[in-house]
């Protein structure tokens, strides 16, 4: 588990594409805005001010943000819903 300012501040360095997913119901996600290459940190801070769940999708691994404690968790997320919680890989 990793603190969400930590995350974030590590997407921001990165210049690699995301999406943000907000829980929508019934363990559905729907994505937030359109897809693009440009970083959406803005629209990322709007989503967690928003929402309590909001999942970052990124080409290779997919992230549970819960703003309610600050942490961000390791998730297989599959066509708008989450699998399974994973463990993070090793440093």
């Amino acid at each position: 588990m990793r603190h969400i300012a930590d995350f974030i501040e590590q997407l921001e360095r990165g210049k690699a594409p995301f999406n943000i997913w907000v829980y929508s119901s019934k363990g559905q996600y729907s994505q937030l805005g359109n897809q693009s290459k440009q970083l959406r940190t803005p629209l990322l801070y709007q989503a967690l001010d928003q929402h309590l769940q909001v999942v970052i999708e990124t080409n290779q691994d997919a992230f549970l943000l819960l703003p309610e404690v600050h942490a961000v968790v390791p998730v297989t997320f599959r066509e708008g819903q989450i699998q399974v919680l994973t463990q993070p890989n090793a440093a």
